[in-house]
Parts: structure tokens; sequence; C-alpha cells
């Protein structure tokens, strides 16, 4: 049978319920090697699972993949929060149709990450994954900053504004979006520099292949100026620090809804094309 492991989030106790419905469902269908509700995916990859079963919204399926590291495994995203765009599932849909993740080789996106790593002047490193974004936030007293970016070592822009966005593909229609940043079908090997309320309109969203290095180094910072990785993990950066980006070793593996083309989140949940309201 296959191996399958159940995580979720613990700041949602109502989820027990959740997940042991999930298990009674798949009591006969796979072999339940982990189940528990914490972000700390990591903790099932000594029971080897070949499915991730995560309860909760986009958050906690993100948490999920940094924790996993290098060591992806296909993720079955179960939407009990509000949006759940990543998140393809939910448990009654699981009920009703989810046999097909036991009949083969279930339908997987393939979705680059980034490599971020953030070097110190002191010699100190942070680096970790991330699945949707890095950003650069000007913070306070939040005037505007300047950042210089290199591309494979050859200088790309010097950017005055209130920050910059670099995401990845799945990372397109977050924060990218929000800033003004191109959507990217979901499998593109590509990485987007977005800049946030740029001083100058001369400054303009730029996709660049994520075979390309990218060193994003500040030159005029404020007292909180911060990096922040997937809304998640942040980080002072001042003007003696550089950040690193490249494409992450592993790709995050999402798997997909068989019911639902690639664009259905981006319509429906999103209104992405949607005619204005009469």
């Amino acid at each position: 049978m296959t191996c399958v492991a159940i995580v979720g989030s613990p700041e949602k106790p109502s989820l027990r319920h959740t997940l042991e419905r999930l298990r009674q469902w798949l009591a006969p269908r796979a072999e339940t090697v982990f189940a528990e509700l914490t972000y700390d995916s990591s903790r099932a990859l000594p029971a080897r699972p070949e499915l991730l079963f995560v309860l909760g919204g986009d958050g906690t399926l993100i948490a999920a993949v940094h924790n996993l590291r290098q060591n992806q495994v296909p993720v079955v995203g179960v939407n009990v929060g509000k949006l759940g765009y990543l998140a393809e599932f939910t448990v009654d849909q699981l009920e009703r149709e989810g046999d097909f993740l036991f009949n083969g080789p279930p339908p997987l996106t393939r979705r680059i990450m980034l490599h971020v790593r953030l070097e110190r002047g002191d010699g100190e490193v942070f680096e970790c994954p991330a699945v949707n974004d890095c950003v650069v936030l000007a913070g306070p007293p939040f005037r505007m900053i300047e950042l210089l970016v290199q591309a494979d070592g050859e200088e790309v822009a010097e950017i005055r504004g209130d920050g910059l966005i670099i995401s990845t593909a799945s990372g397109s229609t977050a924060h990218n979006l929000a800033a003004g940043g191109p959507i990217l079908e979901p499998t593109s090997a590509s990485f987007i520099l977005t800049p946030i309320c740029p001083h100058a309109l001369t400054f303009r969203p730029l996709v660049l292949h994520s075979s390309r290095q990218i060193v994003v180094r500040v030159a005029q910072a404020n007292a909180g100026t911060t990096m922040v990785v997937d809304g998640r993990d942040r980080q002072p950066f001042d003007v003696q620090d550089r950040i690193v980006l490249s494409r992450y070793p592993a790709d995050f593996l999402l798997v997909r809804n068989p019911r639902r083309s690639i664009w259905y989140a981006l319509r429906h949940k999103l209104m992405w094309g949607a005619n204005p309201a009469t």
C-alpha cells in the first residue's frame, strides 16, 4: 500500500476531527505512517511517506514544504482555510473522487523554488528555501531605500523605492501580483523582479531565467529594513549584507486536482478576467 503522512495547522484544534476523518477514508487505501497537527513536516520523513496530506490553508502548505527542505515529496493540499489557492482539495472532494491518488502516479505540477542566502558583513549566514518569494521591505522609519541588483555578476538596476519582490512562478499570484507584477504559468522556470512603489516609472517588473544567480545589496537602508521569505522568515538587512538568490536544488511537488485546469484557481478564486459587475 502507498505510505502517506498527514500534517495540519496546530493553531486550529478543530482540525483534529478533520484529521481523523481523513485517516478513516485513507485506511482501506493507504498506510498512514504519520499523522499530527504540526507545521514540522520533517518529522514524517523517517517513515518515508510517498504522499503528504496537508490540512489547512496555503500558509500551512508553504510551511510544510519549507520543512521538507531538499526531501520533497508530493503534497496534497486539503483546504480548510479561506482562499486555498494552492490547496486544491477539500475532504468532501477526496471522499468522493480521491481514489485516483492510489490508482497510479498522481498528476503533479513540479514548481521551482528559490534558494535564499543572506550573507552578513560579519560572516554570519542565513539560508532557506522560498516557495513564493523573497521580499526586501523598507521598514521604519519608512524612508525610501536604494537597492543594487546584479544577475550573474552583471549590474541589472539600481532600484529606489519601498522595496523589491523576487518571486517564483508559484508566488507570481501572491505579493508579486498585488504589486503589479506579471502572472506566470506555475511550471515556469523563471524568477520575477518586481519593485515595490518605485521612485521612477522607468522601473518595471523583470522576468529572468531560473539559471541566473541574483545578488541584491542595499546602498541606502532604514533602521527597520528587512528581508522576508514567504511572509514567515524575517531577517534585518543592512548595507554590509547581501542576498544571493538562485534555484533551489529540489522542486516543490504539488498534486493537482485532475478535475480542474491549471487556470481554475486563477479564474474562480482570484476572479482573473471576470467582467466588472454592472
